[in-house]
């Protein structure tokens, strides 16, 4: 009677304790609900990030400095275009006069009237040297002999002098082809020109002149470029053939443009906040070009809007499970746990993959958070 009463007392007491664990269960998932229903969540709606905004200067596409190309001895004559004034290829910018060049065709011209004289005396000393060569022998002795031989003598004289004064007469006509081929030369230096080699407007300079007396001149051509400024944190962002806006900054109006080329090298070092405050790094300063078809005023100020396909998560709003990042998606009121493929980059979370753009995610759910929930939230 005794076991049987005390087997039923432990049976009893167990199924207490069981009854009793459930209750805590029960309990502390009912408080663990309540703690959850009274939390309220904040939210986040997926989105891309802000564009940049960059500046820029509108520039023209070439700067072409005008090189003379004269020598030293050069003597500027004319500038025979205005400043503004456009210009084409080939347009006559400069005409120059070379004195020494002057003395050297002077010269020349004297070399070949002197020239022209012995060539005119060389003529006519083969004239009479074929007159002397062709007249008979009339002297007669009574050396048949010997007359026959003094004949062939002076016929034999008398050629060699021809062919002489053949040779001079080729030698001072070589003499004058040679020295007219240089008087041509020379005048083609004797007045030179320097011309455009691109189509542009004329920038023109007569005050700093005073050493060479020639200006300084310059063509900026029709095309034209945005010159675009960006530092290290955002170069990575920029790529080439990216459409971007271009929005001056004296007017509302707004031109669509794409980026055209990004240097590598830095142009400048441009402190930061820290910088300036506590004495930190510098950041580098990387210049880029953006083509528009629109023709605006060189000089003018613009900002460069650049637009961004990156999307970035609220680091709070991620949880980790088993090596795994999962968000809290957010549904006609209740929280769902949503696999995604995230990247830090640059200290931020980079959304790669298992969201929509818009989606509301919960940033910042806790452990009391469950798959299916019912949650109260607050737009962030």
């Amino acid at each position: 009677m005794k076991k049987l009463f005390r087997g039923r007392f432990w049976i009893i007491l167990g199924v207490l304790l069981v009854l009793g664990v459930i209750v805590a269960v029960g309990l502390v998932k009912a408080n663990n609900q309540r703690a959850a229903q009274k939390q309220q969540y904040q939210t986040y709606q997926v989105k891309r990030d802000s564009a940049l905004l960059l500046k820029g200067k509108v520039a023209a596409k070439d700067t072409v400095a005008v090189e003379t190309g004269v020598s030293s001895t050069g003597t500027l004559t004319a500038i025979n275009v205005k400043n503004g004034e456009h210009v084409d290829p080939g347009t006559v910018l400069m005409t120059f006069h070379d004195d020494q060049v002057q003395s050297q065709i002077d010269e020349a011209n004297q070399t070949v009237a002197k020239t022209e004289l012995a060539i005119q005396n060389d003529q006519q000393a083969i004239t009479a040297l074929k007159k002397q060569s062709n007249q008979p022998t009339t002297e007669v002795t009574g050396d048949t002999d010997s007359s026959v031989a003094d004949s062939g003598a002076d016929s034999g004289a008398a050629t060699d002098q021809l062919q002489q004064a053949r040779n001079t007469l080729a030698a001072d006509q070589l003499t004058l082809q040679q020295t007219n081929d240089s008087l041509t030369r020379l005048q083609a230096k004797l007045d030179p020109q320097v011309t455009a080699k691109i189509a542009g407007t004329i920038a023109l300079d007569t005050t700093n002149n005073s050493n060479t007396g020639i200006p300084d001149m310059q063509i900026i051509s029709d095309g034209q470029i945005i010159d675009g400024q960006v530092t290290e944190y955002d170069y990575a962002k920029l790529k080439q053939e990216l459409a971007v806006t271009v929005m001056p900054v004296s007017n509302t109006d707004h031109y669509q443009g794409k980026i055209v080329t990004i240097d590598q090298t830095p142009q400048a070092a441009t402190p930061t906040t820290s910088t300036a405050q506590t004495g930190g790094s510098e950041a580098a300063t990387y210049q880029f070009t953006v083509k528009i078809d629109h023709k605006l005023t060189n000089g003018f100020n613009v900002q460069i809007r650049v637009p961004q396909n990156t999307i970035r998560l609220p680091a709070a709003s991620l949880v980790k499970k088993a090596g795994t990042h999962y968000v809290y998606v957010v549904k006609k009121h209740k929280a769902y746990r949503q696999k995604v493929v995230v990247k830090k980059v640059d200290g931020y979370w980079h959304l790669m993959s298992g969201l929509q753009l818009k989606t509301t995610i919960i940033t910042n759910p806790n452990h009391h958070l469950k798959n299916g929930q019912e949650v109260t939230v607050n737009a962030d």
